[in-house]
């Protein structure tokens, strides 16, 4: 048996830029409490709970891990069925049929405030392709992938979508303009208009200010700032250097470009020519949000109808959740606890002496992989079969050599060894079982230990398994050295886990 003894526990990092003050500590004290509470509720599947708690932390600081860990629970709000939870009944607000909606809207918050957010982008792949535009979902992942190459996550979505693209042949939504324009465009149009009416003295600095205040918020500005640098609430009227106008001036005019003005703005907050405020979330920084997240969400509410209006099939991108449906209508076919538990009587392995080594030859019996499973652990077995096989014993009586050999057997009758994949609970932490020298090994697929839904492992973590559990079948024991692979605890990867 090997287990998983390491949970996984999700930091929050909320900061609240130039933000000095007793206030501002007890705040953060708030925040810690309520992370946690938001956390407990989110592992035990208590997704609405979870939410609640989130919503209470954005309304003391926004933030981009608080959004998005939000999103998450929205879009887990759906599958709460699973294998280990039962549904429950939740407010209105969070209606299963538009989850998937409000999922993204909070995904697309935390990429407002950054959008290098490799969860965030994740999860607004996974909506696209809930929604069936898996062109636009594909996009996102790939753009998680140019941020983290190894994310295993971002790839196995971007190797699902292509399958997915392949099979369900499509004609992809076409995104509004108005939403291309201003995603495609860093620079908000609002700051530009800014500039022009700050030359043209129809605004004063301080509202000048807010834009680039904006700009630095969300990072598309990121100055480096001394720790003796002044930090002031500006409001005069002449505390930007005149000359600065003249830049904005050209800058509105198309005579130099947006990274000539940004890099400009950048040098003058690092030399403490241009004095930021001391608040840090501006008024102006979350009307915007609001403004761009609510011209996002009119696009999602017709792609809702767009999916009611045409009758729209759609193949969900994480396919956790239909796997455990198949496993559980087909359960008897593919669990094998009853044997378990009856100790059935399985035949002696063979064993022949050949050019003074012993070979041990296990008939082993394999159930088959149910055609909704996305990944190919049938080839990987192959792999853990190869392991054992590579391996030498030494008789200690007579000092001879001992392999293994295993053969297939197309029947369970006669087999020294039946192994399976299962999804049902194997015992809290467990991830396999098996008989030991003969008989029964269970390997788990997937399982909890990720965001409080089941998730499917991924092949590498299901073949680690397999291994281990194929050397009990061999009759050996668990090893205390934690690099041999009979050690009894393994931290599992996730296929699909958002926060994997």
């Amino acid at each position: 048996m090997i287990k998983n003894f390491l949970k996984l526990f999700y930091a929050f990092s909320l900061i609240a830029a130039f933000i000095v003050s007793t206030a501002y500590a007890d705040e953060q004290a708030d925040i810690s409490q309520l992370a946690n509470e938001a956390e407990i509720y989110f592992m035990n599947g208590q997704y609405a709970k979870s939410i609640d708690t989130y919503d209470q932390i954005l309304e003391i600081t926004p933030d981009s891990k608080t959004y998005t860990m939000k999103g998450i629970a929205l879009h887990n709000l759906r599958f709460q069925s699973t294998l280990g939870h039962q549904p429950q009944s939740l407010p209105m607000k969070y209606e299963l049929s538009t989850t998937n909606k409000l999922a993204m809207i909070e995904f697309y918050k935390a990429l407002e405030i950054d959008q290098n957010n490799v969860i965030a982008l994740n999860g607004m792949g996974l909506g696209f392709g809930s929604f069936g535009e898996y062109e636009e979902a594909k996009k996102y992942f790939v753009k998680a992938l140019k941020t983290d190459p190894n994310n295993i996550v971002s790839k196995n979505y971007v190797d699902y979508m292509e399958k997915i693209e392949k099979k369900f042949p499509y004609e992809p939504t076409e995104k509004p303009a108005f939403l291309q324009k201003i995603e495609e465009n860093k620079i908000p149009l609002w700051i530009k208009n800014n500039a022009v009416w700050w030359t043209q003295n129809k605004i004063t600095d301080s509202d000048f200010m807010q834009g680039v205040q904006y700009l630095v918020e969300k990072k598309i500005i990121n100055p480096i700032v001394s720790d003796t640098t002044q930090i002031i609430n500006p409001e005069s009227t002449d505390i930007i250097p005149n000359w600065v106008r003249n830049n904005a001036k050209w800058w509105s005019a198309g005579l130099i470009s947006d990274q000539d003005f940004l890099a400009g703005i950048g040098y003058l907050i690092e030399n403490g020519l241009i004095i930021l405020t001391n608040e840090g979330n501006s008024e102006v920084a979350k009307r915007e949000m609001e403004r761009t997240s609510w011209n996002f969400e009119r696009y999602l509410i017709n792609l809702e109808k767009k999916i009611k209006d045409e009758n729209k099939y759609i193949e969900y991108p994480n396919p956790s959740a239909e796997v455990i449906k198949k496993y559980v209508k087909d359960y008897q076919k593919y669990n094998y606890d009853n044997y378990l538990k009856t100790n059935r009587n399985f035949p002696d392995r063979e064993v022949t002496f050949i050019d003074d080594v012993y070979y041990v030859e296990y008939l082993y019996h394999i159930a088959d992989q149910p055609a909704s499973l996305p990944q190919d652990h049938m080839s990987t077995l192959q792999n853990s079969l190869d392991f054992w096989e590579a391996q030498e014993w030494y008789n200690t009586a007579d000092g001879k050599v001992a392999k293994v050999k295993f053969t297939e057997s197309n029947t369970r009758s006669g087999a020294n060894v039946w192994l399976t994949w299962v999804v049902r609970n194997l015992g809290e932490n467990v991830l396999g079982h098996a008989q030991l020298g003969k008989g029964v090994v269970e390997v788990a697929l997937g399982g909890f230990g990720c965001d409080g839904s089941f998730q499917l492992y991924t092949v590498g973590t299901v073949e680690k398994i397999m291994t281990h559990e194929l050397g009990h079948s061999l009759g050996l024991g668990h090893a205390n050295d934690v690099n041999n692979m009979m050690y009894p605890t393994l931290n599992p990867d996730f296929s699909y886990c958002l926060i994997n």
